[in-house]
């Protein structure tokens, strides 16, 4: 059985482990405020906030209810638009969105209600500029009327709900009987009795599967509990990323570490998916145009995979064996992902090509990096997502670069290397041969950026 505290009042949930969060709510606890625009976490209409103890209060962030399971509420504090209102009165979030003239249609107007909310929540978010526009960029609205609620989101500050004293106590009161892993210990035995089960973290990838198409797995084995994959590590020569830490989590890591990587995982996907994506789900999820990948190959990344048997490390280039397949053994799963940090004359580069800037998935993405000393590149490594059945590291490419001086005749000649490398596909994003035009434009703009780092690397900064 799943519990959680919804809109204040306790909330049990025995339905199939198959259903979302959205059809739950609405379906069962008739909470109709929350809509279903796109049913794979895109345009927002879904966005509830999610509380999670934080010391002795609460944390609350904004997620797409249209992708989450309802089994994963278990154990957290639950808000709709429904519950922001408090003895007939309208929350300062709702006010503001009527006094500016914030709703148009309304159907997107209860999903923009909520990320305000979260955001309104948060100490550590500025309610202005850039802070605004991440906590909204994954809310759409049909009617074009972001101005007034850019207008309402401005007038907003920081302001703890002063319900959160009770709604944390109601967390206490939870039995928290849901039959999942909560220990390492529990997971490797789960998996070594029922190996091909399906894990799943964020559900960013396995919710769209279920919520568009319906395609529900036969056994589910949820992480969500297993406080040992949550972890992040900041040691003096890696740092370490649980398997199950949200892309949220990870990300004031990566700014201190590796910003490019960081700016990439901002076009990932909205505020709400990178507070459930994980950066483990999307190796695990082995898809070619998976964005972490290529930059963790990059970086020469280890992976630290486990099992009833124990454990074993494996650098991630050797980790993807073919199509949406990896070198997991049965019963064996991502514990976490160890990454080195760069050393003196370092560089990383990424770059994310897309048909569009923000939020949708790579056409084609390539990683790089290079130790440049006294104007010759004395190592290198690269990878390319999108150009093959697998992210690839590109060997040859490498090859190409070390021991070459730093000029645009070196890069270019690595770019003939190429067409030895990838035979890219056609498809619905682009045709093989863009995909090798366009990767050879990534060298052409690492060239540029490995001569001069302050040259802009997208159009808009010229």
């Amino acid at each position: 059985m799943t519990e959680f505290v919804l809109n204040g009042a306790v909330q049990k949930f025995e339905g199939p482990p198959g259903q979302t969060a959205l059809d739950f709510l609405r379906l069962q606890a008739r909470l109709t405020g929350t809509k279903e625009g796109c049913a794979e976490g895109d345009c927002g209409a879904c966005t509830i906030a999610i509380g999670r103890k934080h010391g002795d209060g609460l944390k609350f962030t904004a997620v797409n209810s249209c992708i989450m399971l309802a089994a994963d509420l278990d154990g957290c504090v639950v808000l709709t638009s429904e519950g922001l209102s408090q003895n007939g009165e309208l929350s300062s979030v709702q006010r503001a969105m009527v006094e500016l003239h914030g709703s148009q249609c309304g159907f997107c107007t209860p999903g923009f209600v909520m990320s305000l909310f979260a955001l309104h929540q948060s100490a550590s978010v500025e309610n202005e500029n850039e802070g605004v526009l991440d906590a909204l960029a994954g809310n759409l609205c049909r009617c074009t009327g972001y101005r007034p609620i850019l207008a309402a989101a401005a007038t907003l500050h920081y302001a703890p709900d002063p319900r959160v004293p009770k709604w944390r106590a109601a967390l206490d009161t939870l039995r928290q009987t849901a039959e999942t892993p909560k220990t390492l210990d529990d997971l490797d035995a789960a998996l070594a009795a029922t190996p091909d089960a399906k894990l799943t973290a964020g559900t960013t990838d396995i919710g769209v599967s279920i919520a568009k198409y319906g395609h529900v797995p036969a056994k589910i084995v949820s992480l969500r509990d297993i406080v040992a994959l949550k972890t992040i590590e900041a040691s003096q020569t890696h740092l370490i990323i649980g398997a199950m830490a949200t892309y949220s989590e990870i990300l004031p890591y990566l700014d201190g570490k590796f910003e490019n990587f960081a700016a990439l995982i901002r076009r990932i996907g909205s505020v709400q998916i990178r507070n459930l994506g994980t950066m483990g789900g999307n190796i695990c999820n082995a898809s070619p145009i998976g964005d972490s990948a290529p930059c963790l190959i990059a970086l020469n990344a280890v992976l630290v995979l486990r099992s009833a048997a124990g454990e074993r490390e494996m650098p991630i280039d050797e980790f993807f064996t073919a199509y949406r397949k990896t070198a997991l053994h049965p019963g064996e799963y991502l514990r976490a992902i160890k990454i080195p940090y760069l050393t003196k004359n370092e560089k990383f580069f990424a770059y994310k090509l897309a048909k569009r800037f923000d939020q949708d998935i790579s056409t084609v993405s390539g990683a790089f990096m290079l130790r440049i000393e006294e104007g010759y590149i004395t190592r290198a490594r690269a990878a390319f997502g999108g150009m093959a059945a697998t992210p690839l590291r590109a060997i040859a490419i490498e090859a190409a670069l070390a021991g070459q001086p730093v000029n645009d005749a070196t890069f270019d000649a690595a770019a003939t290397k190429l067409h030895e490398i990838f035979t890219p596909i056609s498809d619905f994003r682009a045709s093989a041969g863009y995909r090798l035009q366009a990767a050879s434009g990534l060298l052409k703009r690492l060239s540029a950026q490995a001569q001069d780092e302050n040259i802009p690397s997208e159009i808009w900064a010229l």
